[in-house]
């Protein structure tokens, strides 16, 4: 009798043990899943971009863009920035930000993408 009451109080301190341990799994999951969505949604937005003549780079071109609806589904709250900024030696830099905020409610660190153009005569930012 002694043995089951010992062997009943071992199984429940490792199920116990368990549960916690699982949805700390389960967090992480999601979490690596959300950063990994937010940089393939990086990646194809500055592919599409650079296939995008510079001229037709505007800034209000930049700001309306937004996140493909298989990133919407995964992060939900998801948010897409982009800056284009004059650099040196006839290049400019188009930096790309997905931002969001994570179950608990904090803002995570946005994943950041940059490229670098080369600034056209007559168009781009100058």
């Amino acid at each position: 009798m002694l043995e089951l009451i010992i062997g009943a109080i071992i199984l429940s301190v490792f199920f116990s043990i368990m549960g916690p341990m699982l949805q700390w799994i389960q967090t992480s999951k999601r979490t690596n899943e959300r950063h990994l969505s937010a940089m393939q949604e990086l990646s194809m937005q500055m592919e599409t971009l650079s296939a995008i003549p510079v001229a037709e780079l505007s800034t209000e071109y930049l700001s309306s863009l937004t996140v493909s609806e298989t990133t919407q589904t995964l992060i939900p709250d998801a948010e897409l920035t982009a800056t284009m900024t004059p650099g040196e030696q006839q290049m400019q830099r188009l930096s790309l930000a997905i931002s969001w905020t994570n179950d608990g409610g904090r803002p995570v660190e946005p994943k950041r993408l940059t490229a670098w153009f080369p600034l056209e005569p007559k168009g781009g930012t100058e």
